[in-house]
């Protein structure tokens, strides 16, 4: 069984209690392991031998959640959620009433946005890419060229785990078709970027099975052209490292901080101060003018006319921010803003419903 696509199979790994080599059934890196046991055995006791493995694996590979099974019963822990809130238990019958339980599995994530946890894994995404760009920069690569080659990578890494392509597709791409000493890995990241810049009904009818199963991306992230980069073993490991965060789980608010802050050394290795957590840009947004926006929502929400008119007003928003560095503040407002402007449609599609029944 190949081990390159979602999970790991039968992973060795050190057991903390006793020191001892064991196995995890299954692992997702940064997202879950799984261990299942033999109908009847007690789901806690192996959640505990699950969890005795979790501090022998990198911090990329740490996952999120715990999943216990003996076949009949499951039993799944969010290692982020508070206390009492942070495990549910169900049988085999009830899986279809918990399918939302295990909606991360296909790349969506429950998560609130200014979380503490979510800051975190902000700060290390953006210090993972921090680290690609150095050896990047150290192999001789053009600057210009270097920070595009980054955001299309950054694209793919996020692709893989949230849901724009099969997960963990790129992942794949790098393992199977890139040689283990990185001789290969830019020609290759190179075509795949191209072809990704193809609509499908474009591409050659004699590409690569794995290539062909990437989209097509428009909004030109891809259509620059740029020269080959030239990589090595420790570059290409780097970039597997990266594979296996995940990037699900940060805010788009980082993205900016890291691009202003990866060209300079010292601005890198303070990385965490050039980010401007989602919590402290809320404190400022929020008051400002989305506040009133949500309240003008909730009083409309039973009046199509007004729901109508809020959207026409979000439409002729304009947005300033006349001190902007790199667009962490534009970034999460126009967020919050579509996100809002998805609540009214829905609503609206509801009232028409609604309507038509009556």
């Amino acid at each position: 069984m190949q081990q390159s696509r979602a999970a790991f199979y039968e992973k060795r790994a050190q057991r903390t209690s006793t020191g001892r080599q064991g196995y995890i059934d299954a692992l997702v890196p940064g997202l879950l392991l799984i261990e299942m046991k033999s109908t009847g055995r007690n789901l806690g006791i192996a959640e505990l031998q699950a969890l005795d493995y979790v501090n022998a694996l990198t911090d990329t590979e740490q996952p999120r959640y715990i999943l216990t099974s003996d076949f009949k019963r499951f039993r799944l822990l969010d290692m982020l959620a508070p206390k009492g809130a942070d495990t549910v238990e169900f049988t085999l019958d009830e899986l279809p009433k918990h399918t939302e339980s295990l909606a991360f599995l296909a790349g969506y994530q429950t998560r609130s946005f200014g979380s503490g946890e979510q800051e975190a894994a902000s700060i290390k995404a953006a210090r993972i890419m921090a680290d690609l760009y150095e050896a990047l920069e150290g192999s001789g690569y053009d600057d210009h060229e270097a920070s595009i080659f980054l955001v299309r990578v950054l694209f793919a890494l996020y692709a893989d785990d949230s849901g724009i392509w099969e997960r963990d597709l790129f992942t794949e791409f790098i393992e199977l078709r890139t040689s283990t000493d990185g001789s290969d890995l830019g020609a290759q990241l190179t075509m795949l970027f191209q072809v990704m810049n193809q609509p499908k009904e474009r591409r050659a009818s004699t590409l690569d099975e794995l290539l062909a199963r990437f989209p097509y991306v428009n909004g030109r992230v891809f259509a620059e052209p740029l020269s080959i980069p030239s990589f090595d073993r420790v570059m290409r490991d780097k970039l597997v490292s990266a594979c296996a965060f995940n990037w699900a789980s940060i805010s788009p608010a980082i993205f900016g901080s890291l691009f202003q802050a990866v060209k300079s050394p010292e601005a890198r290795r303070e990385l965490g101060e050039h980010y401007t957590t989602e919590t402290n840009i809320r404190k400022t947004i929020d008051p400002l003018f989305f506040d009133e926006l949500t309240e003008k929502f909730e009083a409309a929400q039973h009046d199509t006319k007004a729901l109508k008119k809020l959207r026409g007003e979000l439409a002729e928003l304009r947005l300033l921010d006349p001190a902007c560095g790199c667009g962490n503040f534009l970034v999460v407002a126009y967020r919050d803003l579509r996100a809002l402007e998805l609540r009214i449609l829905l609503r609206l599609q509801g009232l028409c419903c609604k309507n038509r029944e009556a």
